[in-house]
């Protein structure tokens, strides 16, 4: 049951310390961050995440990227931005999967400014946008309401060598 899925990785997640002495690594921090964020329980994902740097656990991108989608799942735009822009701080360099996921959870709460502002920024990075950070930019965009913009964007894709899928035609339409 999926539901539950979330209960029995926060449970191994504390069994396996308190019963066996192992410590959390940065791996088993990501997976159950995952796990919480995909059931929607933010709050207890980002516990985990505020808890690694004082236990010596340094987060990676993979780590930082899956707590945004937690926080995005949950509604939390604004504590997602603050990880996203932490990144740098932490020595962490962002990538595509950051800014998509930052974008979706802005996206997610209404904020197609802050969406758009975000996507705006990849320009000129050593990676760019993909498929799934135009459907999300374009889906802000259309949910707020700025369809010019987002028609834009969508017909700016193949310039920029990304292929529209079948999610980019329904945002665009939408």
């Amino acid at each position: 049951e999926k539901g539950g899925q979330w209960e029995k990785a926060m449970e191994l997640f504390v069994f396996m310390e308190d019963h066996h002495g192992v410590t959390p690594d940065v791996i088993s921090c990501s997976a159950t961050i995952s796990a919480l964020g995909k059931a929607g329980q933010w709050e207890k994902a980002l516990d985990i995440f505020n808890s690694m740097d004082p236990r010596g656990i340094r987060p990676n991108v993979i780590t930082c990227n899956a707590v945004i989608s937690a926080l995005g799942n949950g509604g939390q735009w604004e504590k997602a931005i603050e990880v996203f822009d932490s990144m740098g701080s932490r020595g962490i360099r962002q990538n595509v999967i950051s800014h998509s996921a930052v974008i979706s959870a802005c996206e997610k709460s209404g904020k197609w400014e802050k969406a758009l502002e975000v996507f705006d920024s990849m320009e000129g990075r050593d990676f760019g946008p993909n498929t799934i950070t135009f459907n999300t930019v374009i889906s802000a965009l259309g949910k707020g309401g700025q369809w010019e913009k987002a028609l834009d964007i969508f017909n700016s894709m193949e310039d920029r060598g990304v292929k529209p899928d079948v999610i980019s035609y329904n945002a665009a339409i939408s």
